[in-house]
């Protein structure tokens, strides 16, 4: 009976390590920074990464040789062994990290971030992908510099963006009174439905708003704020923001609400800032980094202090106290330096299938969103949106 015992024994001693291994894992959590562990022939140090604590990529140690299998094992598998059981099988270990940014190959640098995102949409934006056409249609006493701007920044999103062929030419409307403004979409052919949908837009005095069939701007709201004078950089950019808004509505549907509960509103109107701001650079109308960045930064600094003192992802909800804009246009920023335009145009077509924004995100980006929202975190105060 000793010799069955002996058996178990080495059967049990021959689990251990894969236990242990199950239980620390290289980008895992750990408790306690310093805290080395070994398994088998590597050595584990919990170090911390960001705000967390993480086991390193395991460090061979010296002078202990590999095991070797037992002189009463076989070395060559029966004619019964499953694949599973090949030495080829488990030869190659899974590639571990000992962060999320060597796990993803991102960079923390502001200027490099700043940069890659200009590069990588100047880049996208090289190829015209569209024969879309836009009609501007401007009421008597519309200044003409705005007319200029909606045309060529409409044009520019419009034809050099990736999405389904629409059935029709896309009017942008600029109105200065209601009546005029509902008489010109029921000429251009809208229906009743759309037409109510425009006014009440223009009459709740918004400066611009968009969808996926017409864009359209108050410019008696942007008179009255002097707006043309006083805030260049946003009235720049709105021409392509409001048309890639149409864009985000064909791929995804129209699925976005004030509370941002379908998709959050920092992934709705920061991509838009984002989009408007670089096509108002690229076409000369605004500098991207000294007026268009530089009124985001701005826009964030001295707007509610929920939007300072929140995560990005709480940056869910659209109202007068929660701002998406400017955080939002800091993470779409980040998020397009690290995988590019064409990545993120993914994540709204995986939302038109019906995924949830986590799920989609993934699917879109190959990054996980939580993997996201903390190396935002880490980076966020280096490109000027700290949070405090």
């Amino acid at each position: 009976m000793r010799k069955p015992i002996a058996v178990t024994a080495v059967i049990i001693l021959g689990l251990l390590p894969v236990q242990a291994s199950a239980a620390v894992k290289a980008g895992s959590t750990c408790s306690k920074a310093g805290v080395t562990t070994n398994i088998g022939d590597f050595k584990f140090t919990c170090i911390k990464s960001g705000k967390k604590l993480l086991w390193s990529s395991g460090v061979k140690k010296t002078g202990i040789p590999s095991p070797s299998p037992s002189p009463s094992v076989s070395a060559t598998p029966s004619p019964s062994a499953t694949p599973s059981a090949t030495p080829s099988a488990t030869a190659t270990p899974e590639k571990t990290f000992a962060s999320l940014w060597e796990k993803y190959g991102l960079t923390k640098s502001a200027d490099s971030v700043i940069n890659a995102a200009t590069d990588n949409f100047k880049n996208y934006t090289s190829t015209v992908r569209s024969s879309q056409e836009v009609k501007v249609v401007a009421q008597p006493g519309v200044d003409q510099q705005l007319a200029t701007w909606v045309q060529g920044g409409a044009t520019f999103v419009a034809q050099h963006f990736t999405y389904p062929k629409m059935s029709r030419t896309f009017v942008d409307v600029i109105a200065i009174d209601a009546t005029w403004l509902q008489d010109t979409y029921a000429k251009e052919g809208y229906s009743a439905d759309q037409v109510r949908d425009r006014l009440g837009g223009f009459n709740a005095g918004a400066p611009a708003f968009g969808g996926s069939y017409s864009n359209t701007w108050n410019f008696s709201a942007i008179q009255k704020s002097n707006a043309m004078v006083n805030d260049k950089a946003g009235m720049a950019q709105t021409p392509g923001h409001e048309f890639f808004h149409a864009i985000q509505e064909i791929l995804a549907g129209r699925i976005s609400n004030d509370a941002g509960s379908n998709v959050p509103n920092w992934f709705w109107e920061g991509p838009a800032m984002f989009i408007g701001e670089q096509a108002a650079g690229t076409l000369g109308y605004s500098d991207y980094v000294t007026v268009g960045r530089a009124s985001m930064l701005n826009r964030y600094r001295n707007g509610d202090s929920i939007n300072r003192t929140s995560t990005l992802s709480e940056i869910k909800a659209n109202n007068r106290a929660t701002d998406p804009y400017a955080i939002g246009f800091a993470g779409t920023e980040f998020l397009v330096s690290q995988v590019g335009v064409e990545k993120m145009l993914n994540v709204y077509t995986a939302l038109g299938r019906g995924m949830n924004f986590s799920d989609a995100f993934k699917q879109g980006t190959s990054i996980e969103l939580s993997d996201f929202y903390s190396m935002f975190e880490e980076v966020r105060g280096t490109l000027g949106f700290a949070k405090n």
